[in-house]
């Protein structure tokens, strides 16, 4: 009996190991690599969602400017993530249309093909048509509400 406790207690932490505290490590360990890889010129994100450029660096801080002539220092740690802006350049970026060639390219009719001729009803048919029903199913409007007594 005591040995398949100490089995599920083994299997528990084993689970426990596997989701929680190794993808810990493993972003712990993400983090750091990225804050070493800090330099000058950066552009970062801190913790509490302020953005700035890197213009000093210390042993355990970072000093970011957010603003012209507004420096503001933060503990390495506090920095969340390098950020890049990707400048949109219009000239590489255009969209690419592929030509075909003639023999490719088919031509659209203006009618619509329909198999039997007993369907086929002309423009001007249906618009006096729905003409005709919308004048006899117009809805009544409602009453006026009565007037207060005083």
């Amino acid at each position: 009996m005591s040995f398949t406790i100490i089995i599920w207690i083994l299997v528990f932490f084993g689970i426990f190991y596997f989701l929680a505290i190794r993808p810990q490590r493993r972003q712990k360990q993400q983090h750091a690599e990225m804050v070493s890889m800090l330099k000058k010129g950066d552009e970062v994100v801190t913790i509490g969602g302020m953005f700035g450029t890197i213009s000093g660096i210390g042993d355990d801080w970072v000093e970011l400017e957010v603003a012209k002539r507004t420096k503001v220092r933060y503990l390495k740690r506090a920095i969340s993530s390098i950020t890049s802006i990707d400048e949109y350049d219009e000239e590489e970026e255009e969209d690419e249309y592929i030509e075909a060639a003639e023999e490719d390219v088919t031509e659209v009719a203006d009618e619509e093909y329909v198999e039997d001729d007993e369907d086929v009803v002309e423009d001007d048919e249906v618009v006096e048509e729905t003409a005709d029903e919308a004048t006899d199913e117009t809805p009544d409007a409602p009453d006026a509400p009565e007037a207060p007594k005083a």
